[in-house]
């Protein structure tokens, strides 16, 4: 078996083929390796959590598509609790308690954000207390983009699509002179020059500058506090984007670089030495055994295989363990089955074979220590083969919603974008970077059962 082993390692690694495979394995394993210390596992635990990725924009493109669009693209602003300035005083004739923060940020980018929002945490203990957010740009104008009362300890204000800011926004538009839109945009109209087409996104300018953020809280109570964040989102985020859920998608692929070669590699592995054994098994001892074993194998090549899985996972919620359990026991018997046979009574042919039983060597050990190590380089190279078409089928099964909900997974990701449109609407990062890294899979290793060849195929081993 070292032998073999031996041969199958210098045919790859002094091939072309092999070596491009090698190198391609080698940097998906070390995304793999990134995994564990650039995503904590928490995090990728949370994936599903939509509050956990409150902080991120939405359908941002990929920080380094500035560089492809030739300009500086906005990347998200937040404005944190401890970068406001709180000011507060209470008239106690009256019993009322202001709360004054004020906040700034500097805008200097050459596109728009693609929305707004704050986030107000509240301690409260009387009346719901009052809230009023202006929006001071570069040019001294002041615009109240919310005046309403703190109903929750946490709120969430999502200006860009709130009706109060969006009239509001459309009211400084008219006093601004500007002709009036079909469609009020918060996050397009407040960082524009003004102009008679202010509130055109393709027809504006940015105005840069220092933008502050004031808010004022009027409340009854002397212990009642308030803090608060602001956010403008950006264009762009990250070395892969954000999806339609605010969801980093790098954290994705990173991740699912390891569920996929571990899915692939389990599923090959599993199936192509079991095959292997009940092939020899079949010529080994032949008669009943034989006939049993082909008929079965017959049976299992006929088998609607995705058809099943789909079914199964229709009726049954399934995880990714239980997926790979079903795949390994639809495929226990295949192709490498009948190879794996017609191998075996090649070799039981030979001479080598006849000495170990004419001393006394028993039909188990002649199997696995005389006749299996032969069957090696097949071995390998059907797991070569097979690992991409496993991967295949779990981006497949994800991509039809069949697959783990819980955990990243590339056919998740592509399965998600197809849902969203992103196709349709350009998204171009949300398909195809976990589509490249499938296809890139999938070329290694049929770069390496290329290089694989010369050790099974006899004929371009004589060459």
């Amino acid at each position: 078996m070292s032998r073999s082993l031996k041969q199958t390692a210098r045919e790859v690694f002094t091939s072309k083929s092999g070596f491009t495979a090698l190198v391609i394995l080698a940097g998906i394993l070390c995304l793999s390796a990134a995994a564990q210390f650039y995503v904590p596992f928490e995090t990728v635990d949370k994936w599903n959590s939509p509050q956990f990725w409150q902080g991120l924009p939405r359908l941002a493109a990929p920080s380094w598509s500035s560089l492809l669009a030739g300009k500086n693209l906005p990347q998200t602003i937040l404005v944190e609790k401890m970068d406001f300035l709180k000011y507060s005083y209470i008239i106690e004739q009256i019993g009322v308690k202001y709360i004054t923060l004020v906040g700034q940020f500097e805008y200097a980018y050459d596109g728009f954000p693609s929305e707004l929002a704050a986030v107000v945490e509240a301690t409260y203990g009387g009346d719901q207390p009052l809230m009023n957010i202006r929006l001071e740009r570069p040019d001294g104008t002041n615009v109240t983009l919310v005046n309403t009362a703190i109903s929750n300890p946490t709120s969430y204000l999502y200006l860009s699509v709130d009706s109060e800011t969006k009239a509001r926004t459309l009211d400084f538009l008219k006093s601004a002179g500007s002709n009036e839109p079909k469609a009020v945009y918060p996050e397009v109209v407040l960082f524009a020059a003004k102009g008679a087409n202010m509130g055109d996104p393709s027809m504006n300018s940015v105005l840069k500058g220092t933008y502050r953020i004031r808010i004022d809280v009027t409340t009854t109570g002397s212990r009642d506090d308030v803090d608060a964040e602001f956010r403008v989102y950006g264009q762009v985020y990250g070395l892969a984007g954000t999806d339609s859920k605010r969801r980093d998608l790098l954290v994705g692929l990173v991740w699912g670089a390891p569920i996929a070669l571990a899915f692939g590699l389990s599923a090959a592995i599993l199936t192509s030495v079991f095959q292997a054994l009940m092939g020899s098994l079949s010529a080994w001892y032949g008669g009943v055994v034989d006939e049993i074993t082909q008929r079965v194998t017959d049976i299992y090549m006929i088998l609607p295989f995705l058809p099943i899985l789909i079914t199964v996972s229709v009726v049954y919620r399934i995880d990714i363990l239980t997926l790979l359990s079903m795949v390994v026991i639809l495929s226990l018997l295949g192709g490498m089955t009948k190879t794996a046979r017609s191998m075996t009574l090649q070799v039981m042919t030979e001479q080598y074979i006849e000495a170990a039983t004419s001393y006394g060597a028993s039909r188990r050990r002649i199997l696995l220590y005389y006749i299996m190590p032969r069957l090696v380089p097949y071995i390998v190279a059907n797991i070569v083969l097979a690992v991409p078409a496993f991967v295949f089928l779990e981006a497949a099964l994800s991509l039809l919603g069949l697959g783990d909900p819980r955990v990243p997974t590339w056919g998740k990701i592509i399965g998600d974008a197809h849902a969203g449109g992103a196709a349709i609407h350009g998204l171009w990062w949300w398909i195809l970077l976990p589509s490249a890294l499938i296809i890139l899979t999938a070329a290694a290793f049929a770069f390496l059962g290329y290089a694989l060849d010369r050790v099974v195929n006899p004929r371009l081993r004589e060459r």
